[in-house]
C-alpha cells in the first residue's frame, strides 16, 4: 500500500478548518449587526426559535454539547438578553429556556444574518454542488456515529 497521510487532504482537516472559518464569519456578521451572539449561542437560539420551552438537557442533546457546557452558554446569553429560563414549579432542577421578547423580535434579522453568511460561503458553487457537500457531510456523521 502506497497511500500516504497528507494533513491538507484530510476531510478531517477541511472539516475542521472549513467549519472555524465559517463560524468565525458568522460572528463577525453578528457584531456588524450590532449583535454579541456567537456560533454556539446561535445553535441554541435557532433551535429555540424552532421549539421554544426546551429543557436545558433536550438543548444540549440537539448541540451536542454536555449540559454544564450548555449551562455556561445559557447563563451568558440570559446576561446578554437573549433568553429567559422558566423554573418548573413542580420541579425546580427543570428549566424551561425560552427567547426574551426582543430575541423574538431579531429573529429575522438573525436568521438573515446566518443565511446570508452560508451563501457568501457558497459563493460559486451551484445547487448541485452544495446538495453533494451537504451528502458528503452527513456520510460522514452517520459513518462515524453522530447524527
Amino acid at each position: 500500500m502506497n497511500r500516504k497521510y497528507v494533513m491538507d487532504e484530510s476531510p478531517g482537516y477541511q472539516l475542521f478548518q472549513a467549519s472555524r472559518v465559517m463560524n468565525a464569519k458568522l460572528n463577525e456578521n453578528f457584531k456588524k449587526i450590532g449583535h454579541t451572539l456567537t456560533y454556539e449561542q446561535w445553535q441554541i437560539m435557532s433551535r429555540l426559535y424552532g421549539k421554544e420551552g426546551q429543557t436545558q438537557r433536550m438543548i444540549a442533546v440537539s448541540i451536542e454539547r454536555d449540559e454544564a457546557g450548555t449551562s455556561r452558554l445559557l447563563g451568558r446569553m440570559e446576561k446578554a438578553g437573549y433568553i429567559y429560563r422558566y423554573v418548573n414549579p413542580e420541579d425546580k432542577r427543570r428549566n424551561y429556556i425560552y427567547p426574551t421578547e426582543w430575541a423574538r423580535q431579531e429573529e429575522e434579522k438573525l436568521n438573515r444574518t446566518a443565511l446570508d453568511t452560508i451563501d457568501e460561503a457558497c459563493v460559486g458553487m451551484t445547487e448541485e454542488e452544495k446538495r453533494s457537500g451537504q451528502l458528503f457531510l452527513e456520510k460522514i456523521r452517520n459513518n462515524l456515529g453522530s447524527s
